[in-house]
């Protein structure tokens, strides 16, 4: 059994590179990058795309679970899915979805000026069409409001003097709403999905399919019963995966950057 198991894992690693082009592809990434300090600008040569790269580290951990895990897969009804990206950070969804759906119209926010010009650079250098990029927060209003730029995949509006905090334009989800229409929802802004999500009430019907990064920030009131619930009032199932795991949570108090809980949350229409 003991040999068993000490075979399975590297017979596994080598069954995938020769069988999975996208577990190679990362591999191949990891092996480049793997060593390079945090927050080191980079350039890549990634599949087939020239690809800017703030932080090695997120890219590496955000390229693994977009496309060796394939968390955006979904299935559609025909070649041309409208899809509403909330968060793009440097591009690699919306590569993902052009990858899965090469006609598909893409509107994509991000919010940290910096990491929107990788975004844009990703996008624009190589060659895809129907898709709109804004540099622009998503709020539950017109707003400008702070913003914790950490240089990679983790920047999030925050109230927290620092010395990386900006202010940024917000516009409000549902004046943008009342006036495009998308299939699919792809939601991962830092912990601020919770004021966002729940400006969708009037709105959700209009989707088919959502992906919400939920985050519990420490000390502040949890929502997560609340978006549940408005997924089930708008006719949507849904499947919850933890990503942040705390082996003993009723005496754990560690986090990860003031979130103590972690959900990837997948909807779908019955």
């Amino acid at each position: 059994m003991l040999v068993k198991a000490f075979f399975y894992e590297p017979a596994k690693h080598v069954y995938k590179l020769l069988t999975d082009v996208d577990y190679r592809e990362w591999c191949i990434q990891s092996t480049k990058l793997g060593r390079l300090r945090r927050f080191t600008d980079c350039h890549g040569k990634v599949r087939k795309w020239n690809i800017n790269i703030p932080d090695a580290a997120s890219f590496l951990s955000a390229y693994k679970e977009i496309f060796v895990s394939k968390i955006y897969q979904f299935e559609f009804e025909n070649d041309q899915p409208a899809i509403l990206d909330l968060g793009a950070n440097i591009g690699l969804s919306v590569l993902y979805f052009k990858t899965i759906f090469p006609q598909a119209k893409i509107t994509a926010f991000e919010a940290d000026p910096k990491i929107f010009s990788y975004l844009e650079y990703n996008i624009l250098t190589n060659g895809f069409r129907d898709v709109e990029l804004i540099n622009k927060a998503i709020w539950n209003q017109n707003s400008i409001l702070r913003f914790h730029a950490e240089g990679a995949d983790g920047g999030r509006i925050s109230d927290i003097s620092t010395e990386k905090m900006i202010e940024i334009e917000a516009v409000d989800v549902r004046e943008h709403l009342e006036q495009h229409h998308y299939d699919f929802l792809k939601m991962d802004i830092e912990g601020a999905e919770d004021e966002v999500f729940l400006a969708l009430e009037n709105h959700l019907v209009k989707f088919k399919f959502i992906f919400l990064e939920y985050h519990s920030i420490v000390n502040k009131p949890q929502k997560l019963a609340q978006m549940l619930d408005m997924m089930t009032r708008n006719g949507f199932r849904y499947d919850i995966q933890s990503v942040i795991n705390k082996k003993h949570p009723f005496i754990s108090t560690s986090n990860f950057l003031d979130f103590e809980q972690q959900l990837n949350i997948f909807a779908w229409k019955e």
